[in-house]
């Protein structure tokens, strides 16, 4: 499966160290060139991104459909709007994104998604980690990662943990 990655789920899997995650669940991860300036704008809290484990999974790819991104430019950010319109002109693509504006204007357009959370609980299912509860601890703590008690109980929950 292809994968359309933001930067917050990119810069949040840096954070506490599983960005290889990215390459046991997609065959190819993309990430349009808006992202990657975001991600190097973050270098002073992550580095050399580029060098990171894990992403040379990630590819870089321009979005075509520039109609698109100039309408979703019009109320979410650039990388957001530049990932949801890749996803978007990438057939069977998942969007993986936590902005809630973003979801909901992913949704509008038909394109399925999921975030960073989303990510570990399937990591936890398939045994790519052994346990999820201390990787959202650390998403909180170390990645400033806001999320409520809700649901990392849910996160919890559907980990089996």
């Amino acid at each position: 499966m292809i994968a359309v990655c933001n930067t917050s789920p990119i810069s949040s899997l840096i954070q506490i160290n599983q960005l290889p995650l990215l390459a046991r669940q997609f065959r190819e991860v993309l990430i349009p060139p808006e992202v990657a300036v975001e991600l190097d704008d973050g270098a002073e809290f992550l580095g050399d991104w580029r060098t990171t484990a894990g992403a040379q999974t990630l590819v870089t790819r321009a979005v075509g459909d520039r109609a698109l991104l100039r309408d979703l430019l019009a109320s979410l950010h650039p990388g957001e709007a530049a990932a949801i319109a890749l996803a978007a002109q990438t057939s069977g693509a998942i969007l993986i994104m936590d902005e809630s504006d973003g979801r909901r204007a992913a949704t509008r357009i038909g394109l399925r998604f999921t975030g960073t959370v989303g990510l570990l609980v399937t990591a936890k299912r398939r045994g790519d980690i052994p346990m999820l509860a201390p990787l959202l601890e650390q998403l909180r703590t170390k990645a400033k990662f806001w999320i409520t008690n809700d649901v990392v109980r849910r996160a919890l929950q559907l980990a089996g943990e």
